[in-house]
């Protein structure tokens, strides 16, 4: 009888502990990120970002802003009727399938081969001083220090979504933090960067075969 007694409020704190443990856990769990169908993004499927409303330009693509030797960024074309290249996102937790709202990604072209590069995402602040540009040439997962500057996230954004960097696979790490918006270059070329008070409004439609892209 006093093993019982004993035993009975170390169950029941044992029982509580695991009941916050999940409950946390689950609290934790961001919503999925919906395409335009409203069905949940996953790991290995491709998409089309898309700008939010008629007039606001075309898709997504990769080019050069000076020349051929400069890395290459990631830019929207002009034309609305272009609806990009298409993108895969990845989560830095290997085991999760589904893409979820303010967690760690990566996202790399796959509709697209360069030559001598990776499509994968990256921030690049050398083209251009003080200035976050968003290129290609990046690294997949290895979620640390070291790929830093690949790792992007998808948060709400009004009635959309919108893309940010703010990498949170380094715990020690204090990086810079910003909404990915566009800058127009001189030559017109309409480059994404970080930082931007007026973040890029966008949406997601799921790639089926036969569709046209640039």
């Amino acid at each position: 009888m006093e093993v019982t007694r004993f035993m009975e409020p170390f169950l029941l704190l044992t029982i509580l502990s695991t009941t916050f443990f999940f409950l946390v856990k689950a609290q934790n769990v961001s919503e999925p990120v919906l395409d335009e169908s409203g069905k949940a993004f996953r790991k290995g499927s491709n998409y089309y970002v898309l700008p939010v409303g008629r007039g606001n330009n075309g898709g997504l693509q990769v080019g050069s802003i000076r020349n051929r030797t400069d890395p290459l960024v990631v830019t929207q074309n002009a034309d609305e009727s272009v609806i990009g290249g298409n993108v895969q996102f990845s989560p830095d937790d290997t085991k999760e399938n589904t893409v979820r709202i303010s967690t760690d990604l990566n996202i790399k072209f796959t509709s697209m081969v360069i030559s001598n590069s990776s499509t994968v995402w990256r921030i690049n602040t050398e083209l251009i001083p003080q200035r976050y540009l968003v290129t290609v040439g990046g690294v997949e997962g290895n979620p640390g220090r070291e790929t830093l500057s690949n790792w992007f996230k998808i948060g709400k954004y009004e009635d959309a979504y919108k893309l940010v960097y703010c990498p949170g696979v380094c715990e020690t790490c204090r990086p810079f933090c910003g909404d990915i918006g566009i800058l127009v270059e001189p030559n017109n070329k309409r480059v994404l960067y970080v930082g931007s008070d007026k973040p890029l409004k966008v949406t997601f439609q799921t790639y089926q075969l036969g569709w046209y892209h640039n």
